[in-house]
């Protein structure tokens, strides 16, 4: 009989992003370390829509008070996730990424640390870029920017923000991981924002507090003055919004090592470069995460193929030499309804 554990890797492998083996084992290491046998057990069992309690113990004969304790501390450990609608619980499993790793904002360790970084660089990374749809997308820091308005509703963060009935905000999990290492910058902590059912599990895991949308749209400004990356999960309700720094974030660490990000990112902006208004001021380029502009010879170049739109080098450019355009019509994304579809997207594409 096949080790639980090795289950659990296969059945998460085939889950959004995947969760490859490794010759060094160290995956297996990991899921060790967050799950019981008990508690992989039923995550095998689970199926892959929400559920409540009484429904899942029904299917697998078990008692249903008993279910409800089970799948709630495993809600509570960050293994599961956890939706509630009018005044129905329901559970679901989720992938390892986006969903058990950050959930274990409040259980971060160096020894966890340590295995999950020789996890990313043995294999983990590669799947963050490795299939057609994404599980995060960039969209501008600030639509303002953006020539040809109207935008998209689910390209526009501060749309976004304004649409949410609950929203709260947790400490950056990237940041946080990097900071325990003995490392990290000087970022902003806490600016993860997440809404309405996501807010409703962070909140109750005890990984989040609530705020005001003029708290959350000052985190945006912040977020802009700072120079971070605004990631989305990559749905048109979009449940969480990412502030990401490239120093920290693996998303973009990853995507820097692209020779072409802008291919490897779903992104429908661009940036316009006017090398006549250009004063040379290089401010671009400290500004670009990703490397779209340097600096040669003393002047500036951009390189449209490196640019993920962004639009942090647009919003400081003191000569207005930069614009944020939409992409061509029939170069648009428009992304799955819900993050729950675009799980289901990812994983019949594993499949194929």
């Amino acid at each position: 009989m096949s080790d639980i554990y090795e289950l659990l890797r296969e059945k998460l492998e085939m889950m959004a992003t995947g969760y490859p083996a490794t010759a060094t084992g160290v995956e297996v290491k990991i899921l060790r370390h967050l799950f019981s046998e008990e508690d992989a057990d039923l995550f095998l069992k689970m199926e892959s829509d929400p559920r409540t309690a009484g429904q899942i113990a029904l299917r697998l004969g078990a008692d249903s008070a008993q279910m409800a304790a089970r799948l709630e501390g495993m809600a509570r450990k960050g293994l599961i996730f956890r939706v509630k609608e009018d005044e129905t619980t329901c559970y679901l499993p989720v992938p390892f990424i986006v969903g058990i790793y950050e959930f274990q904002l409040n259980n971060l360790n160096k020894p966890l640390l340590k295995d999950f970084a020789q996890y990313y660089l043995a294999g983990f990374g590669a799947t963050f870029h490795g299939q057609k749809t994404p599980h995060l997308r960039s969209i501008p820091i600030n639509t303002e920017i953006v020539a040809g308005q109207p935008i998209a509703p689910y390209d526009d963060a501060v749309a976004i923000i304004k649409s949410k009935a609950r929203i709260s905000v947790a400490e950056c999990l990237c940041r946080k991981a990097v900071r325990l290492s003995g490392k990290g910058c000087s970022h902003t902590l806490e600016t993860c924002l997440q809404f309405d059912t996501f807010a409703d599990y962070y909140v109750e895991n005890n990984m989040a507090r609530w705020i005001s949308t003029a708290e959350a749209l000052a985190v945006l400004k912040q977020s802009e003055k700072e120079g971070l990356v605004i990631h989305i999960l990559n749905s048109q309700k979009v449940e969480a919004m990412c502030c990401c720094c490239s120093c920290c974030c693996g998303m973009l660490i990853s995507l820097k090592l692209f020779p072409a990000p802008a291919r490897a990112l779903k992104s429908n902006y661009i940036c316009l470069f006017n090398e006549i208004l250009c004063t040379q001021c290089g401010i671009c380029a400290q500004r670009c995460t990703v490397g779209a502009f340097k600096v040669k010879d003393e002047k500036v170049e951009f390189h449209a193929d490196r640019c993920i739109g962004c639009g942090l080098c647009v919003t400081t450019c003191p000569a207005e030499a930069l614009q944020l355009a939409k992409k061509p019509d029939g170069s648009l994304y428009k992304p799955p309804p819900t993050i729950y579809d675009t799980y289901a997207v990812m994983s019949r594409e594993k499949i194929k």
